[in-house]
């Protein structure tokens, strides 16, 4: 009997991350880290733009149909990059034929962050 070069439990875990990653795939989740996972339901939105430390380097939402679907993009996409972060406020602001919104943010680590998105796309739209 010939002995394996790999150790059997660690081909045990190559096993089911290979398992997980298949299922994920086929369940439709996204595997881009540069992009929030979004709900199903949401998945033709996508995030273009800056970091959103501004509103000259915004998070464009693209492909809202509404105002429910991109308020909701906006959630998933401050959950990424900012987890646990809670808001301390919101206004909305328009400048060169743009609208923008943006959040006063404190993440979980008590750190003081201004969010800024492009809502240009699907503000007012119902």
């Amino acid at each position: 009997m010939q002995k394996s070069l790999i150790p059997r439990g660690l081909a045990v875990v190559l096993l089911l991350v290979a398992a997980m990653t298949v299922t994920m795939v086929q369940a439709g989740e996204t595997l881009d880290p540069a992009q929030p996972a979004l709900p199903k339901t949401l998945r033709h939105i996508s995030f273009a733009g800056g970091d959103g430390s501004s509103c000259e380097q915004a998070v464009v939402i693209k492909k809202a149909a509404n105002q429910f679907e991109g308020v909701s993009a906006e959630k998933a996409w401050i959950a990424w990059k900012y987890p646990g972060a809670k808001s301390k406020g919101q206004a909305v602001s328009g400048g060169k034929n743009k609208t923008f919104e943006s959040f006063e943010l404190q993440t979980a680590a008590g750190e003081s962050k201004t969010v800024c998105f492009d809502i240009t796309g699907f503000f007012g739209q119902w």
